[in-house]
């Protein structure tokens, strides 16, 4: 069921997909209904979900012109942000997830910013993590400029969040959208593919606030199907960048599959993701101590006990080479 906003030309366009989303949804859209910039419609699409998800989007669509409602079977996020973007009106695509928040000049400080560099295809920002009840647990800050940002991505570091993502829509759609193949971390395949069109950036400024949860799709401990799709995507795009076939590209499934294993075999054998385990650890134990002092010293003891500290803090602030060898190793046994 789609409802049209009567908006005849918004200049952005906020994509928010929700599944089961009624914990936070009420607050995750009065963030962005209560934005200083006025001219966007807001899409709303309730994938399938089996709470009151669909009932809480209904009253807000009744109350405000600006949204968009539509009700779909179950298919996944990657397909309902497709839904979504094929309803789309805006020049821009604003993302935000269901258990998110916009600060109440995040449009309006994305589209000054774009005004003034047309050459940005993809926008994000900072974002502050927050907790299940909404407290502050941390800030996280990016680099602002092209270069470094794509060096993040294909090195495995740490990049800006989806719900800060503020896209060129047309590009976006040239591009194919997002890749149904990655059912999780699609954001970062796209991100690669928009880098080919043009330029990307991030405001210094935190403009979303993330909620850290147990139910949420990604968190910033990758489980090892995540970290395969990242390391995927990244390998991907250095097979396009040399040449090579693009297994993303395919329209055998199980071809896709087999690339996707073979990544997951690799991320295991390096130990790649026995690090990342060890660096969540050593997160959580931060955190969970009284003050930031204890915390750092159960940090140090946790990361060297692990036998991984000098690699994990190489890796934090370089990042890691692991998507060239795989690239380089997939280049050799798939020729």
């Amino acid at each position: 069921m789609i409802k049209k906003s009567r908006i005849e030309i918004p200049e952005v366009s906020v994509l928010m997909s929700c599944y089961n989303a009624s914990r936070w949804l009420h607050d995750a859209i009065e963030s962005v209904l209560a934005q200083t910039f006025e001219n966007f419609e807001f899409i709303l699409v309730d994938d399938g979900s089996t709470d009151v998800t669909w009932n809480i989007i209904q009253t807000y669509n009744d109350r405000d012109k600006r949204i968009v409602a539509i009700s779909k079977k179950n298919t996944g996020l990657t397909d309902s942000l497709n839904v979504g973007i094929a309803q789309a009106k805006g020049k821009w695509i604003a993302r935000l997830d269901a258990d998110d928040l916009c600060e109440s000049t995040r449009l309006e400080e994305q589209v000054n910013f774009i005004h003034n560099h047309p050459e940005v295809v993809l926008l994000g920002s900072g974002f502050v993590e927050i907790d299940e009840q909404g407290r502050v647990i941390k800030k996280h800050l990016y680099p602002s400029r092209h270069n470094k940002l794509v060096q993040h991505l294909m090195h495995l570091r740490r990049f800006f969040p989806h719900s800060s993502a503020f896209f060129r829509r047309e590009i976006m759609q040239d591009s194919g959208c997002y890749n149904s193949l990655f059912r999780k971390t699609q954001d970062w395949d796209l991100w690669f593919r928009l880098a080919e069109r043009g330029k990307i950036a991030c405001l210094s400024n935190c403009l979303v606030r993330v909620r850290k949860h147990p139910e949420q799709i990604s968190s910033y401990g990758m489980d090892t199907s995540q970290l395969a799709y990242a390391a995927g995507a990244s390998v991907c795009n250095l097979l396009r960048i040399h040449g090579y076939f693009d297994p993303s590209t395919t329209n055998d499934e199980a071809r896709w599959l087999e690339f996707l294993t073979w990544i997951e075999r690799q991320i295991i054998k390096e130990g790649f993701l026995e690090r990342r385990k060890a660096w969540a650890d050593a997160r959580a134990v931060f955190f969970a101590a009284e003050n930031r002092l204890t915390g750092a010293l159960r940090f140090g003891v946790r990361l060297i006990k692990s036998g991984h500290a000098i690699t994990l803090v190489w890796e934090k602030f370089f990042g890691t080479n692991l998507p060239q060898h795989l690239a380089r190793e997939w280049m050799n046994v798939s020729s």
